[in-house]
């Protein structure tokens, strides 16, 4: 168990040193090598041996960073699996010269290293589809930029992450521009480490872990990918560089407030809600120091401008490959063609609700004739044992428990991208069934695919992507809202929306799926992201000076 107190008095030594820092200009120091950097730099390369052996601990992130500047091919130089700096460049022969002439005449190459701070960069998510659209489109717009990762998957090497992306989103990455900063501390943001008080103590964590990124590498340009937003005022504060945030949800919101504020006032009630409102106004405040604001939604977008009053909030949508996606359907592929079937695109969550879609389907099939009844599949990533385990949990529930034939239930995880799209392409219908789904890359996909969608009513698929009549909503009693939104909505139970889809003809579905395709080519695509990534941030922060 967390103890609060310790909690507390960490964040006072904390906020203390941050004061004593920024009174020594210490933003300047880590930016800047120790005095005779290169003639200890060359000492190493000639002689052998390591950056640790050679400047201080504080020291060796800014020599890493001139290493990046001038190297050609920046692999060479990560912390990866804490081999030494050098271990790598050494038996490159022609990086080795490269870097020890440039040393000699002190050549700068002129590059800008772009950090990109994403903790789970190899969770194969939504969030993570982003995060690698925007590292290709910010590769390709200037050559003179680096991309630095800042990731806690010491588990995994740089070329395996990089592998992992062209097998799950079909992404190729110039990987002698990528350099991984692999950090320690990741547990301090995981919310199991932090069993009770779990806001603070997830925002206490993720400012350890921007403050291990900096010192290891300190970057030209913060991008924070994930959402861990007290971190910017250490960043801003130690190195003084513009702040970029793509928001995928709110940490914190006055829809949570506001569902306080009807509960019954008893003193735990009160303490929450102080608790809370004191959390908002720091969310509130580290919005000053943000450069670019952009969000993926129009829900996380309403919610952040209201938050961050101080900056400019833009909506990109994430990339969603819809051109990808599409191409099948313009060789033919009809929905006259299609199996019967309903795929659940989703990584191996609880909070994706698997569950609930399991047994709202289980209900349907007590009533429904069976040649009419759509196979349901499962298909996702899954990130840890636990993942694992819950997909064997979901097994025993749909086959066990609640007796669906084998023959109508299917479980494929991790699926590389080529075989995704295959299962888009031969089903009629997608289902997410997540509450409040900041945005749904998933449900995108669908659309894409030309699958007709069987969504939640909520945020990203209610207000962004199925929009024109393309799909079917549903609500369940067991959404934290369902007895607002219930009666304003309208919308029926999963099990409903089974029900009313089985009615649909072919020519119906065909309607569907040629409006659905145009929609998402026109709002979703990767050249569509490119396009707005390239506008509201790389064309603003190409000088580094933005802020």
């Amino acid at each position: 168990m967390v103890d609060l107190l310790s909690i507390a008095i960490a964040q006072c030594m904390v906020t203390f040193c941050l004061v004593y820092l920024r009174m020594q200009s210490v933003n300047r120091s880590l930016m800047k090598p120790p005095r005779h950097f290169r003639d200890k730099l060359l000492k190493v390369i000639e002689k052998g041996g390591s950056l640790g052996d050679m400047f201080h601990s504080w020291k060796v992130g800014s020599v890493r960073r001139e290493l990046l500047l001038r190297a050609k091919d920046v692999r060479n130089f990560t912390n990866e699996k804490d081999a030494g700096l050098l271990d790598i460049m050494m038996k490159d022969t022609k990086e080795k010269e490269n870097i020890i002439q440039s040393l000699k005449h002190d050549e700068k190459s002129g590059r800008i290293l772009f950090g990109f701070f994403h903790p789970y960069c190899n969770a194969g998510g939504g969030g993570e589809k982003v995060l690698w659209k925007a590292v290709e489109t910010t590769l390709r717009f200037d050559p003179n930029i680096v991309v630095v990762i800042y990731t806690g998957d010491c588990d995994a090497t740089g070329e395996q992450i990089l592998g992992s992306v062209r097998n799950r989103f079909d992404y190729e990455l110039d990987a002698s521009r990528i350099s991984f900063i692999f950090l320690k501390y990741r547990k301090l943001v995981d919310s199991k480490t932090w069993p009770h008080f779990t806001l603070l103590g997830q925002a206490f964590g993720s400012i350890v872990l921007s403050i291990e990124a900096i010192l290891k590498c300190p970057p030209d340009i913060w991008c924070d990918s994930m959402g861990y937003p007290f971190g910017y005022p250490w960043v801003w504060h130690l190195l003084r560089i513009p702040i970029i945030t793509y928001t995928h949800f709110p940490v914190i919101s006055s829809d949570m407030l506001n569902k306080l504020a009807h509960q019954q006032r008893t003193f735990r009630v009160i303490l929450k809600g102080f608790y809370w409102r004191l959390f908002m106004k720091y969310y509130k405040h580290v919005g000053s120091f943000i450069t670019i604001a952009c969000t993926n939604s129009s829900w996380t977008n309403d919610h952040i401008s209201r938050i961050w009053t101080q900056c400019r909030t833009h909506v990109i949508f994430p990339p969603c490959s819809t051109e990808k996606l599409v191409h099948y359907e313009k060789e033919g592929d009809l929905p006259a063609k299609r199996k019967n079937q309903a795929v659940v695109l989703a990584q191996f969550r609880p909070e994706k609700r698997h569950r609930l879609i399991i047994e709202e389907y289980a209900k349907y099939l007590k009533t429904a004739q069976y040649d009419d009844v759509p196979k349901l599949i499962f298909i996702g990533s899954t990130r840890s044992d636990e993942d694992r385990q819950y997909i064997k949990d979901l097994k025993v529930l749909a086959l066990d428990k609640l007796k669906i034939p084998q023959e109508r239930f299917e479980i494929m995880p991790d699926l590389p991208y080529e075989d995704i799209k295959k299962m888009l392409w031969s089903s009629t219908y997608g289902i997410n069934a997540m509450w409040n789904e900041h945005f749904g890359i998933a449900v995108v996909e669908y659309i894409a695919g030309g699958l007709i969608p069987i969504v939640h009513g909520s945020a990203g698929p209610l207000f962004d992507i199925v929009i024109d009549n393309v799909g079917f909503f549903f609500l369940d009693p067991s959404d934290p809202d369902y007895k607002e939104t219930s009666s304003i909505l309208g919308f029926g139970t999963l099990c409903d929306a089974f029900k009313e889809v089985s009615y649909l003809k072919d020519k119906d579905k065909k309607k569907l799926s040629d409006i659905a395709i145009r929609i998402a080519l026109t709002k979703f695509s990767d050249s569509r992201f490119d396009e707005k990534w390239i506008d509201h941030v790389l064309s603003k922060v190409n000088n580094k000076n933005t802020h």
